[in-house]
């Protein structure tokens, strides 16, 4: 499970922010792809869509595999991350299809990451391919994935699975979790969120009696405090609504941290049986900051409280093979009085 929202600093600097939750790393690093990479996908009849890279990337991988991204910026101000949607992802059918024109899930956020500039040019590329089911052994089975998307512009939007087509979805908020469909999210908005607000509620006068609020932050009463989409979803929400506007992209960056730590799960708290009918111990097994107009992708692992930053300005792109790092684990740093 995983939480994605998008911040605009009062410059117009864009900045998101993003929470993975799995059981393990699954060996995922970070990871720069260059300009020039020829990736090919696979399709049911053997080799699928090939793509050569046109933007230099900056991401988190999955599996440990360079072509398969979870998580990433370009050079281009493009932000996609994979989400999952467990019980909400219906794929396409490649059958019929002319294998050079189908790509399997498992690719598409590095597809888009490398061959496109905005979130309407990555609607409008997909929308010629078919994206498959492709089992994936690390997990046991499909992975059941939403394509989240934002970019410099501060345009956002989702791609889902539903009745086995592909939709594009604009996303205005800027928010996304997991299951269900975006626009379940948007309804369970017009729910909660006219009640909450983040200024204290007035004092109530019952009979002569006056009641006021007994603390701070009481106008957020009522809003859902547990681990599932849904709530993450609408606490989410809550933030980006409320929360101030910083001058510019780093000042932003440091207020997406305070918002995330606000999805950091710890071991053992988000425990049951997962998608797949295993059970499944999700916990907060990294963080990361995508600062689309700075150009700056920031990481934060679970075994080491210090973010790491990566300028994509002064990354080499100009070509070779892809590159990986794995973020150290590390300790507080000591400060001596």
């Amino acid at each position: 499970m995983c939480t994605n929202f998008r911040l605009t600093a009062q410059d117009g600097s864009v900045v998101v922010a993003r929470s993975m939750e799995f059981p393990d790393m699954l060996g995922a690093q970070v990871t720069a792809i260059p300009r020039g990479v020829t990736y090919t996908s696979a399709s049911p009849e053997g080799e699928g869509a090939s793509w050569t890279t046109i933007h230099g990337v900056v991401g988190m991988d999955a599996i440990g595999d360079t072509q398969y991204l979870t998580d990433g910026m370009n050079e281009a101000g493009l932000y996609a991350g994979v989400l999952y949607m467990p019980g909400f992802a219906d794929y396409e059918d490649p059958t019929g299809i002319e294998p050079s024109r189908v790509i399997s899930n498992m690719d598409i956020c590095n597809y888009v990451l490398t061959m496109c500039s905005s979130v309407s040019e990555a609607f409008e590329v997909l929308g010629k391919l078919t994206i498959w089911a492709q089992p994936q052994p690390a997990i046991g089975g499909v992975p059941p994935i939403h394509l989240v998307l934002h970019d410099k512009s501060g345009a956002s939007g989702v791609v889902e699975f539903n009745n086995g087509k592909q939709q594009h979805i604009d996303n205005p908020v800027g928010v996304a979790t997991n299951a269900p469909y975006l626009d379940w999210h948007y309804n369970n908005l017009r729910v909660h969120l006219p009640t909450l607000h983040a200024l204290n509620p007035a004092p109530a006068e019952v009979n002569g009696v006056t009641f006021a609020p007994v603390s701070q932050g009481q106008g957020f009463m009522g809003i859902p405090g547990d681990g599932g989409s849904p709530s993450r979803f609408l606490r989410a929400t809550g933030y980006v609504w409320t929360m101030t506007a910083q001058k510019d992209a780093a000042t932003q960056e440091m207020a997406a941290f305070h918002a995330l730590n606000n999805f950091d799960i710890p071991d053992g708290v988000m425990a049951g049986t997962g998608a797949t009918g295993l059970p499944q111990n999700d916990r907060t097994t990294w963080s990361s900051i995508s600062s689309l107009s700075a150009g700056r992708y920031i990481i934060r692992v679970e075994n080491n409280p210090s973010p790491y930053v990566v300028d994509l300005a002064s990354t080499d792109f100009s070509g070779g093979s892809p590159r990986q790092v794995s973020v150290p684990s590390g300790t507080f740093i000591e400060l001596k009085v």
